[in-house]
């Protein structure tokens, strides 16, 4: 049956189908890259929107919801409200992905900053979000406070998104927002804020999880966790530098800028919680020796790197030059891939969520080797995609600054395209390791049983 009314089979169902669309990100991705450097035949402006939208809506949302299901259940006990409801909303997201990168594949998708599902499919994907965000509302609202903070990023991530995708897209018109400045503005706040209003809390709320779990210390501070919560809140604000040179009034340009600058404060509030929570000397080093902990601290380095470079974006000492370059959108694939290697964090501490609580050994369920591979080609397919873009930006801006307005700015960034393409195809290797992974610790079946409290979600 696709539907059981089974304890923890949302989340499962969750992480097992954003594993599969992870491999069809990175695919197409890697296909897009290698098209844009004329190593493939393809078309490239089919295969980018699907990288985007699969990482996006795929991997990202069906990953981050399996994590965040999986803290709930272990930070409190409490099992998801609805178990049919929840993987039905699952089984929602899958159908409104596999058409709508299917119709993006054939040349049908919605306009914007880049291209989206067709609206009937949108529509559908926005259903699902929808039904989990009442499901998961409900479980939270059996949970005493304080909630630990990963589970208030989790909520807020759904909330957020929800709002983000039918606002972004102009989900109440069936033919999208059309071409005018106030869709532009729109488009434009969309494409940032659904990185970081909805991918990165997902993430954020992985590392602080993965932070307290790994070093068995409680979280280092709820008031900066808070703090970088809503911090995040004020990327709504931002993406106006999208409409560079356009007439926009000069307040809300200023309001822009002014949010984007503060935005700081959420990835600096991160990186702070999670390092002090980890702690120092000997104690720190274990952790860090641990595949979780490297994949948490260099996710939680590239999320916190990014962060400046988003901040600093729409200043208009830097717009002028890295508009149009791959400056442009290079703080925000990079912040995905953060993202995804503090998700990864999360998931290694949380696989005994695969089995039941009777089934789950002292020792760890995964090979240190295999899971040593995995995250290093992960790591290093995330160090070498986020060079690519920042030395193929780099490259675009020097050919701008020699040759003017009309520099051949896709010439320019083709050696940086080499990088990216090893990062995308490290990446993609990497998963083949964790799907072993994930395969050995859900391999044991027992009875349904409520999952232990092992975290104190009140930790200061």
């Amino acid at each position: 049956m696709l539907i059981r009314d089974q304890a923890g089979r949302t989340a499962k169902l969750a992480l097992y189908s954003g594993i599969a669309w992870l491999f069809v990100a990175a695919g197409s991705g890697l296909a897009a890259v290698l098209a844009a450097a004329g190593i493939v035949p393809a078309p490239v402006a089919d295969l980018q929107p699907v990288f985007l939208n699969a990482f996006l809506f795929g991997w990202i949302a069906m990953g981050g919801t399996a994590l965040g299901l999986f803290i709930i259940q272990r930070t409190h006990g409490v099992p998801l409200h609805n178990e049919s409801l929840g993987q039905f909303s699952v089984w929602i997201w899958n159908i409104a992905n596999a058409g709508g990168l299917g119709a993006l594949m054939m040349g049908m998708g919605s306009a914007g900053p880049f291209r989206g599902y067709i609206w009937p499919l949108q529509l559908l994907w926005l259903a699902g979000l929808l039904l989990l965000l009442f499901n998961v509302a409900r479980t939270v609202n059996r949970v005493p406070e304080p909630m630990f903070a990963s589970t208030s990023y989790f909520l807020a991530a759904l909330a957020w998104g929800g709002a983000v995708y039918f606002a972004g897209n102009g989900l109440w018109l069936p033919g999208g927002f059309g071409v005018n400045p106030l869709a532009a503005l729109f488009q434009g706040m969309y494409a940032q804020s659904v990185v970081w209003l909805w991918a990165v809390p997902l993430g954020a709320g992985a590392a602080l999880y993965a932070a307290a779990a790994a070093s068995g210390r409680p979280l280092y501070s709820r008031q900066l966790a808070n703090v970088g919560l809503w911090g995040l809140a004020l990327h709504a604000a931002t993406g106006v530098q999208r409409l560079w040179g356009a007439a926009v009034p000069e307040w809300v340009q200023a309001t822009s800028v002014g949010a984007g600058a503060l935005t700081v404060v959420a990835t600096l509030a991160l990186f702070i919680n999670v390092t002090r929570t980890v702690g120092e000397g000997p104690q720190a080093g274990a952790v860090y020796a641990t595949p979780s902990g490297r994949a948490l601290r260099f996710g939680t380095w590239l999320l916190a790197v990014t962060g400046v470079l988003a901040a600093l974006q729409p200043l208009s000492l830097f717009q002028p030059y890295i508009q149009g370059t791959q400056w442009s959108v290079a703080p925000h694939l990079t912040a995905l891939l953060g993202a995804t290697l503090l998700m990864f964090a999360g998931l290694y501490e949380l696989l005994p969520m695969l089995r039941q609580p009777k089934d789950r050994p002292d020792e760890l369920l995964y090979d240190l080797k295999v899971a040593g591979r995995h995250v290093k080609l992960s790591c290093w397919g995330a160090g070498l995609m986020t060079a690519g873009l920042w030395a193929g930006g780099t490259l675009q801006v020097l050919a701008r600054s020699s040759f003017g307005a009309g520099a051949n700015l896709a010439g320019a960034a083709a050696p940086a395209l080499l990088l990216q393409a090893a990062g995308l195809a490290l990446l993609l290797a990497g998963q083949l390791f964790f799907v072993g992974i994930v395969a050995k610790a859900a391999a044991v079946r027992g009875r349904v049983e409520l999952p232990v409290v092992v975290t104190d979600p009140s930790g200061e």
